[in-house]
């Protein structure tokens, strides 16, 4: 398992500015909060085989009778202290945040944290915190204040996108005191798929990436409860609501089909289910998500039929190359890639709109520490594509809007030096509204 080394924060604490909670009354104590040392989170970005692949840590259940959690009882495990719940919206560019709670300080990678307190009274300050360990944000407003929550809280982001993406990720508060968690995806009240994360720490289960696409109509939610070592229930099932729920439709006009920079995510750890890393939502107009975290253009093509097809999009938006090129796959191979990816949209229909692909920033790479380093020629590798790329009809030059002039990208456009985060994604998006601004007009 892969980790970036620990950053060390020193922070004073502003009493004046605390939160205070209402709670049961329970004595206090100074020392009523266990404070866990500070980790540094997965990149749950990259899937390859050279990168941490949430898929491998997953056992997935094909199969819905054939269930490897034997006695998995409906009686909620009891526990044993208080548990204070907060939750705040996402802070761009953010990789973590520090928690002061009763004098104390504690740190999580999610924009929740369940904390285990004697007193509910807890008074606490959030603040988001960069990779450097500066404070980006004070205070950060709390939107949902949970004492002794019964069942997880979900994370995702579904209703504020135009559509679902064809591979979800689904992503909640880490559920103080569990060992693993199960998660279903349901469709029109039947349950479709089933999985059980494996055992790892809380700071790192936290979100799933469904290896498999959602391709069939019809509308889909999706629900997590998390279970102790012996496999049983440590709270209910989370609440179905607006944000966890999503609709499947065929016949979209729009769709984007590429890697983890169309997939979304960014700041290392934030998932693709959070819309501020997401540059389909820079765009005015929708656009449905096509994108799966990790592919080369070899795999986009492989997996073309199958995700493209079934949706009949009037215009393809196709980003790939950039894993290409940071794993030694040589340019001729990925335009030969692109171009039968072109013929195959040619042949469907489909009008093919290329994106040129991100650049790297190696030395941030290197800083980060958890990403293969690119081969020295990456950005000639690069060039070719690009340059192959602005032969085409259609094309849109994202990447000069996002390399230096050292011909890397830009440094406080990404905390990874791979993944272009928020304001990367913004300039993506508004690249891409641009195009279709004089499409439209033009049909």
């Amino acid at each position: 398992m892969l980790r970036v080394v620990p950053i060390v924060l020193a922070i004073a604490l502003c009493f004046s500015n605390l939160g205070f909670i209402m709670g049961d009354n329970i004595e206090t104590r100074d020392d009523s909060i266990n404070v866990a040392d500070a980790q540094t989170p997965h990149n749950h970005l990259t899937q390859d085989d050279k990168q941490l692949n949430l898929i491998e840590e997953l056992e997935v259940l094909e199969d819905l009778n054939e269930n490897p959690v034997q006695g998995v009882s409906e009686e909620i495990v009891a526990r044993e202290q208080n548990i204070l719940r907060l939750h705040w919206d996402i802070v761009p560019n953010a990789v973590k945040y520090e928690i002061f709670i009763n004098g104390e300080s504690l740190f999580t990678f999610t924009n929740g944290i369940e904390i285990p307190v004697r007193d509910v009274h807890a008074k606490f300050q959030v603040n988001a915190i960069s990779l450097e360990g500066t404070t980006l944000q004070n205070k950060i407003p709390i939107r949902n204040i949970d004492a002794n929550p019964t069942s997880p809280r979900t994370t995702t982001e579904f209703d504020k996108m135009n559509y679902p993406p064809i591979y979800p990720v689904y992503s909640w508060i880490p559920t103080c005191g569990a060992d693993h968690y199960e998660i279903e995806l349901i469709k029109d009240d039947t349950i479709v798929r089933r999985y059980f994360t494996k055992s790892q720490s809380q700071d790192d289960n936290f979100d799933l990436y469904d290896k498999k696409p959602v391709l069939e109509e019809g509308k889909y939610f999706w629900r997590v409860r998390a279970l102790t070592q012996d496999n049983q229930p440590l709270t209910q099932w989370s609440i179905k609501d607006a944000s966890n729920s999503f609709e499947v439709k065929h016949q979209i006009r729009f769709c984007a089909f590429g890697d983890s920079i169309t997939h979304g995510g960014g700041s290392i750890s934030v998932p693709p289910s959070t819309v501020v890393y997401n540059w389909e939502t820079y765009c005015a107009i929708p656009i449905k998500n096509l994108g799966r975290s990790g592919d080369t253009t070899g795999e986009l093509l492989a997996r073309f039929d199958s995700d493209v097809l079934p949706f009949r999009p009037e215009v393809l938006f196709i980003m790939a190359g950039v894993n290409d090129y940071r794993t030694y796959i040589p340019a001729w191979e990925s335009v030969d890639n692109l171009a039968a990816i072109r013929d195959k949209c040619e042949l469907n229909g489909i009008r093919p709109v290329f994106i040129t692909p991100t650049p790297l920033n190696p030395a941030q790479i290197q800083k980060i520490g958890f990403i293969d380093s690119p081969p020295s020629d990456w950005q000639t590798q690069q060039q070719i594509i690009c340059d192959w790329i602005r032969t085409q009809r259609d094309f849109i030059d994202a990447n000069d809007k996002l390399t230096d002039k050292a011909g890397n990208l830009i440094y406080n456009l990404s905390v990874d030096g791979l993944h272009p985060d928020a304001e990367g994604k913004k300039i993506i998006g508004e690249a891409v509204a641009e195009w279709l601004d004089k499409y439209l007009k033009l049909k």
